[in-house]
């Protein structure tokens, strides 16, 4: 039986670096936002954007920026986006997961407890790092505004809210503290892979 392992954790915080390590150890990786790029290309998932979301859409095509900027002001927009969304990719991910070659594979599910996706998994890494170092880095990485980051930051899963304690618990959790060193990151993997 093939053991599937999330890795998740707010923006900003080191998923895709977690992904990329495990890819380096030979684990078959995927990444939901990668499958989104491909979603996101389709002239389907196109259409519906146009008929929710009409201005975001330029010659034809999605525009990312102002797609992002429009949900992340408003909760009701995010959720109706996230709707249309999360079942495409999250369908396309377990079929990949599924169809891969090896007893482990792992997949970077950025929203998974936004999406109640967490029991689809034998075990979820929740990456954790300083909320101003997020805060920075997806800055420099997106070139956006600190209220922007800020508010991704607030529409996302706090994992270090203590009600949601018991919602961690109840899915296998192993969290990784990421400090932004990458060797300290790779030797604490290592750690619970070995």
């Amino acid at each position: 039986m093939k053991k599937k392992i999330a890795i998740t954790g707010g923006i900003g915080s080191g998923k895709s670096a977690v992904l990329h390590i495990f890819e380096e150890m030979g684990y078959p990786t995927f990444s939901c936002d990668e499958i989104y790029r491909d979603v996101i290309q389709s002239p389907s998932y196109i259409q519906k954007i146009s008929e929710v979301f009409p201005e975001c859409i330029l010659e034809g095509k999605i525009d990312r920026k102002l797609l992002a900027q429009l949900v992340f002001q408003n909760e009701e927009k995010l959720a109706i986006l996230n709707a249309i969304a999360h079942p495409l990719i999250m369908e396309r991910l377990s079929q990949n997961m599924d169809n891969c070659n090896g007893d482990t594979v792992f997949a970077e599910v950025p929203l998974l407890f936004e999406g109640n996706y967490e029991n689809l998994f034998d075990k979820v890494f929740v990456v954790l790092r300083n909320k101003e170092a997020r805060i920075q880095s997806v800055i420099q990485r997106d070139q956006i505004s600190e209220q922007s980051v800020k508010n991704r930051i607030n529409s996302q899963f706090d994992f270090e809210d203590p009600k949601n304690e018991i919602r961690l618990k109840n899915c296998n959790v192993i969290f990784i503290k990421n400090q932004g060193d990458l060797s300290a990151l790779k030797n604490q993997i290592l750690s619970l892979v070995l």
